[in-house]
């Protein structure tokens, strides 16, 4: 397989708190990586360091083999790397249309009806062809998620961040967005997705990636990781017997 992301080595305080602490791991093309740990592990300060919101105080972030370390977050979305955010953040007062047009624009580089096209496709995807004059701010619950997820799309990534996008949903509208996430990854998206509702992670996760205190705790076979002594102690809380 191709490496198309590593992270080597990665740490970030904030002032004597260290948030991500020597973090080191590789998302290959095609892959699923999902992205466990208690709240305040520093998952989403992870995703902030790949997306570029936030610097690395120490450490390496490779895309594709180039250095990306240093670079702003609007150039890494061009160079491919899109995200979600947990708390959904478009802009209220614009139509759905016009928050998927942005994000084409000023995310993917795109203009005019190639832009106009690929908005539409998106919106078709996931499910909100019939809400493409509403606008965003009056979208329910799931349909600002759909939402989050179109924008992050139409700028056309080679890697999807998704930052507990299943929580809030009913089962049948996780169920939904499971078949939405497979069919990304189907259609050569590369996916890291740190959620809490682990039966919807395990639904599209090839590999498992676990986050104590800024650090890895385990990684690999999502059955496995799952069943390790260490993640059923520190995530679940069950204490194993030997």
């Amino acid at each position: 397989m191709t490496t198309l992301l590593c992270v080597e080595n990665v740490s970030k305080s904030f002032g004597s708190f260290k948030v991500t602490d020597d973090l080191s791991f590789q998302l290959e093309q095609g892959e699923a990586l999902g992205v466990l740990g208690p709240n305040g592990a520093g998952k989403t300060t992870m995703f902030n360091l790949v997306s570029g919101d936030l610097r690395a105080d120490t450490g390496r972030i490779t895309l594709e083999g180039s250095d990306i370390t240093r670079l702003p977050a609007h150039r890494r979305c061009r160079l491919g790397i899109g995200r979600s955010y947990q708390i959904a953040q478009p802009f209220g007062g614009m139509t759905v249309f016009e928050n998927l047009l942005v994000a084409a624009t000023f995310g993917a580089g795109g203009a005019g009806h190639k832009a106009n096209d690929l908005c539409m496709d998106i919106l078709a995807s996931t499910g909100l062809l019939d809400k493409v004059n509403r606008l965003a701010g009056a979208l329910t619950l799931l349909d600002r998620k759909r939402l989050e997820l179109a924008r992050a799309l139409a700028t056309q990534p080679k890697i999807l961040l998704l930052d507990e996008i299943a929580g809030g949903l009913t089962e049948q509208e996780a169920l939904q967005l499971i078949d939405m996430v497979n069919d990304i990854r189907k259609q050569g998206v590369s996916i890291i997705w740190i959620e809490h509702v682990v039966h919807a992670l395990m639904a599209v996760a090839t590999r498992l990636l676990v986050i104590n205190f800024g650090q890895k705790l385990a990684e690999g076979d999502p059955q496995t990781v799952m069943n390790s002594p260490e993640v059923k102690r520190v995530y679940m809380g069950m204490e194993v017997q030997a």
